[in-house]
C-alpha cells in the first residue's frame, strides 16, 4: 500500500497481486499455487511459512482485490520491477546474475551500490543521499524522536560519520 501511495504503480500491482496470491494460499493451506514469474531475478523468497489464518480484514484485502483488479483490466501499467545497473530489482541486495551481495542501506534498506557512507562498525553502510536525505529531515523537523533514531544509529554504527550534523 505504501508503494501504491507514493505513486509507484507497478511496484503496487506486482506486491499487492503477490498478497492475493498469499491469502489464498493461507486459504488453501499450502504454497503450491504461487506463481514465482514477477520475483525472478529478485532475492525476494518463493518459500515463506504460511500463518495458519488470516491477519489482513476481509474488508481490506477485497479492497485489494478491487484496486489489483481494476489496475489489470486497465492494462496501463508493466507488470515489472524496477531494475539497477545489475540488471535486478532495484531493491535485491543479491545480484542473481553474479552471485554479488550488496550490504543494505541503513536507512533505506536498498543495496549500498555506489556513493557510500561507511559507518565505524563493520558491515554498517547507507547510500549518501538516503543519509544525507535523513539528516536533513532530522534537522528540519526538530523532532525529539527523529533525534532519538539518529543517537540510536550512533550507538548501533559505533558512532556516526565525521560529516553528520550536530543538532545540539
Amino acid at each position: 500500500m505504501a508503494a501504491k501511495a507514493v505513486g509507484w504503480e507497478n511496484m503496487a500491482f506486482i506486491f499487492l497481486n503477490r498478497f492475493l496470491d498469499l491469502t489464498d494460499a493461507i486459504e488453501e493451506g499450502s504454497l503450491d499455487a504461487l506463481d514465482h514469474a514477477d520475483f525472478q531475478n529478485t532475492d525476494i523468497p518463493f518459500e515463506v511459512p504460511l500463518p495458519a489464518k488470516q491477519h489482513v480484514s476481509e474488508e481490506h484485502r477485497e479492497e485489494v482485490r478491487d484496486w489489483v483488479l481494476t489496475v489489470s483490466m486497465d492494462q496501463r501499467l508493466e507488470q515489472v520491477l524496477p531494475q539497477d545497473e545489475r540488471g535486478t530489482y532495484e531493491a535485491s541486495l543479491l545480484a542473481p546474475s553474479t552471485g554479488v551481495r550488496s550490504l543494505p542501506c541503513l536507512v533505506t534498506g536498498y543495496p549500498v551500490l555506489r556513493n557510500k557512507v561507511v559507518f565505524k562498525s563493520p558491515g554498517k553502510e547507507a547510500n549518501k543521499e538516503s543519509w544525507n536525505k535523513f539528516l536533513m529531515a532530522v534537522k528540519m523537523s526538530h523532532s525529539p524522536p527523529c533525534q532519538d533514531v539518529l543517537r540510536f544509529v550512533g550507538q548501533w554504527c559505533g558512532g556516526l560519520p565525521s560529516s553528520s550534523f550536530s543538532f545540539q
